[in-house]
């Protein structure tokens, strides 16, 4: 019975310090949509927002400086990043802007997610990308 309890001690430590950081390999899932908004050149919308198919979304796991991964939306807009654990995120894509603080002509998009529970589906509000034609 002695042998086991340095043995059991050192389970406990590395149990202890094997927790799971925010990133790939859950049961969870992000999803949202995209839409693309023409705006005239004052920035006010023309027409309906619709779709933006093939875009580019990203996400950023936990408090990294980069993003981790991304996808591209379908063509009603949806995105969805799976398998996902519980932490927190963050959600980007881009669009258009115009004017003297706006230099690169993009503008981030960005929304911050928690994932709660290992199998939760969490849904970020829609973003929505001005277009200037």
């Amino acid at each position: 019975m002695r042998a086991l309890l340095p043995v059991l001690a050192c389970l406990c430590v590395l149990f202890a310090a094997c927790k799971k950081e925010p990133g790939v390999g859950g049961q969870a899932e992000i999803r949202g949509y995209v839409l693309r908004q023409n705006v005239n050149g004052l920035g006010a919308p023309i027409g309906d927002a619709y779709p933006y198919p093939e875009t580019r979304v990203y996400i950023v796991y936990g408090d990294h400086d980069f993003y981790d991964n991304d996808v591209r939306t379908g063509p009603d807009g949806l995105y969805v990043f799976h398998w996902l654990r519980t932490g927190n995120y963050k959600v980007f894509t881009y669009g258009e802007c115009l004017g003297a603080d706006c230099p690169s002509g993009q503008v981030q998009l960005l929304s911050s997610v928690t994932i709660k529970d290992k199998s939760e589906v969490v849904t970020v509000p829609t973003m929505i990308a001005k277009n200037f034609p």
